[in-house]
């Protein structure tokens, strides 16, 4: 069972999900392209290079056949496509030829394509054939009605629908390739001629009395507007489409920035979201056992295929050649899926372990821990945040660090410790008190390497959040120091440059948190509009209800100005270093999390019920983005950082005027 639409505006549904329609059309297209024929057991399906020219031979042969008068503006097209053939038409995807709205069966509830029909001119191909003759209708002249698929007229222009430059653009996303896409005029007017040859086609069977449809009178009519709106479409230069969520135009990627980007979605459109389901069994069916803080190996497989990508160390700028800006909008691709973050080596706490290593570690250090770690062959966790003392003063701490001849001994309590649950968790980077009365109180601490293994150290419990023990990271753990005794070499900087270290660790981190939270809020607000388009009360769509719609609005504004701010901030740092960005990190940090559990929180509102069971993630994605109310420092110490450095602003501007 399901729902075909005969009618290209889709009259019997609302704007809401009229849009989820087009959009799951596109993702189904895109995802046809996306299959390797190879795999699929399809090599020699079609005939091999040189589709485009082909096509042209194939329609204008059948033009010439069933032509009954001369029109010039089909002899033109023909040779315009005939001589600008892409240069790229040795490309080859399985294309089904015939894709539209009307050859696809929905759901009966959901905007969710169930199948494909008409696969009788399916072969191998250059995709961006599909494409094109997929949204040729935006463009289609308003001096003809219509081959028999309803409502064609002013279908470009109404508001209700996703725009052309919306579907290529999530079209492009999909498949991981630029939303600037050279000789697509050559696609749209191959299509224009295509329906210009097959009207012509249903007319002669018409006189000769073989036409079964009873308008095949009219199709005479079409052909020559048709071939005109190709040959207009031939002159136009380009088609591009910008994604305008990512800011771009006020905060420009480098040009490896943007092919990694694409090279992170396309990797996470083949391979990470197909394997949601299975890890999400995986770790389902574990929770009660030992086996929870095991990785699934699909998950290891998946990491070996990032890696051999080189999508790999993208956070750390002089290993991957990104910015900082760069880097960000990858990171809220990441952000996306739960487990998509660590497929790259780019999840916490490792990677602030890391920066930490690379920045500050000797070379001994890099050598044993920082290498093993960039490769991917152990995790680590981060040891600060203490249970018997108010944490948000980090000076509090009470860990003690003593020096005893060769060797520094480790004693105190250390908890929410991520990562510490995985057994692949080698090593942990400890801050601890230093014994330095005579120093300032942000020169008394320390951060010191401590292997897993070491006598003294112990993990006591994994501590949940909500409820969740966050098995996917390792857990959070609580860990006691008892004697634990390293070697002296494993204090990283020197005594007493603990907050110093940390300064400069949690400065990037916190924008790269921050951005994966953007990118868990874009998927919360897409669960929210489909579940909106699926969902009836008293009678009508969940969307049409004003406070339903307002809460989409809402969360889309909420989302677009966090993201501004962050991207800011991680310019700034780009062109001035962590210490001139420490008032826009700290507004980030504030701003951020909040923006998101607005949006999740929401969503959870449409979904009712539903929304906080483990039917669907929200719940999780609202557990997690809270703990960073909290995580690399809370809301009220960060809001009396910007308050500090405003007032310091606002004075030096009132000196300068006296």
């Amino acid at each position: 069972q399901g729902r075909i639409f005969r009618d290209l505006s889709l009259p019997e549904v609302g704007p809401a999900e009229r849009s989820a329609l087009y959009i799951a059309m596109i993702e189904t297209l895109a995802h046809l392209h996306s299959f390797d024929l190879q795999s699929l057991g399809l090599q020699g399906y079609g005939r091999g290079p040189g589709y485009c020219g082909r096509q042209v031979s194939t329609w204008k042969r059948q033009y010439d056949a069933a032509a009954h008068t001369d029109i010039p503006a089909m002899n033109k097209l023909a040779e315009w496509l005939a001589n600008n053939l892409p240069p790229d038409d040795n490309e080859e995807s399985l294309i089904h030829g015939d894709f539209r709205i009307d050859n696809i069966i929905f759901h009966p509830t959901e905007a969710r394509v169930l199948a494909v029909l008409d696969w009788e001119l399916s072969t191998a191909g250059h995709p961006l054939a599909d494409l094109a003759y997929a949204t040729l209708f935006y463009f289609w002249p308003t001096s003809v009605k219509g081959l028999g698929q309803g409502t064609l007229l002013g279908f470009k222009d109404t508001i209700e629908t996703p725009s052309f430059e919306e579907l290529v653009s999530i079209y492009c996303r999909c498949r991981g390739i630029s939303t600037t896409i050279a000789n697509f005029n050559f696609f749209l007017a191959l299509s224009y001629f295509k329906m210009a040859a097959i009207s012509q086609g249903i007319y002669a069977r018409y006189l000769i009395g073989n036409a079964a449809a009873e308008n095949s009178h009219e199709f005479a009519k079409l052909v020559k507007p048709l071939a005109e709106k190709g040959l207009e479409l031939s002159e136009r230069s380009s088609f591009s489409s910008t994604d305008h969520s990512t800011s771009g135009e006020l905060f420009r990627q480098s040009r490896k920035g943007q092919e990694m980007l694409l090279k992170v979605k396309q990797f996470m459109q083949q391979h990470i979201y197909p394997a949601e389901k299975e890890i999400i069994t995986y770790y389902a069916g574990h929770g009660n056992t030992e086996d929870k803080w095991k990785k699934p190996p699909l998950l290891e497989r998946l990491k070996e295929m990032a890696k051999a990508e080189g999508l790999w160390n993208l956070f750390l700028p002089d290993v991957s050649g990104l910015s900082q800006l760069d880097y960000a909008l990858i990171a809220e691709e990441t952000g996306k899926c739960f487990f998509a973050s660590e497929v790259f080596n780019c999840h916490a706490p490792d990677t602030g372990n890391m920066e930490v290593l690379h920045m500050y570690g000797t070379e001994e250090q890099k050598k044993e821990w920082l290498e093993p770690l960039l490769e991917g062959k152990i995790s680590s966790c981060f040891c600060m945040t203490e249970p018997d003392v108010a944490s948000s003063d980090a000076t509090n701490m009470q860990c003690s660090i003593e020096r005893d001849g060769n060797t520094y001994v480790i004693n105190g309590k250390k908890w929410w410790s991520s990562g510490a649950g995985n057994p692949n968790c080698k090593v942990a980077i400890v801050m601890g008190k230093t014994r330095n009365s005579s120093a300032s109180r942000y020169e008394q601490h320390s951060m010191i390497i401590v292997p897993m293994d070491t006598p003294g150290l112990k993990l006591i419990r994994p501590l949940s959040v909500f409820g969740y023990l966050d098995e996917i990271h390792g857990g959070h753990f609580e860990i006691h120091f008892n004697d634990v005794r390293v070697p002296i070499s494993n204090i990283i900087l020197g005594e007493g440059r603990g907050f110093e270290i940390a300064q400069g660790r949690l400065g990037p981190g916190r924008i790269h948190h921050c951005m994966r939270s953007l990118g868990t809020a874009e998927t919360a607000l897409q669960l929210m509009c489909q579940r909106a388009a699926q969902r009836e009360t008293f009678g009508r769509k969940l969307y049409h209800h004003e406070v339903v719609a307002h809460w989409i609005a809402e969360s889309r504004l909420s989302i677009e100005q966090a993201r501004l701010l962050t991207l800011r901030t991680a310019s700034k740092i780009d062109a001035l270093g962590n210490r001139k960005a420490r008032k826009e990190v700290a507004m980030t940090k504030v701003v951020v999390p909040r923006a998101v559990l607005k949006v999740i929180d929401c969503a959870i509102q449409v979904f009712g019920g539903a929304g906080v069971s483990q039917d669907f993630p929200l719940a999780f994605m609202y557990a997690y983005i809270r703990t960073l109310r909290l995580a690399d420092g809370p809301d009220e110490v960060h809001l009396s950082t910007i308050a500090r450095w405003e007032l310091l602003e606002q004075s030096k501007k009132l000196t300068a005027k006296i």
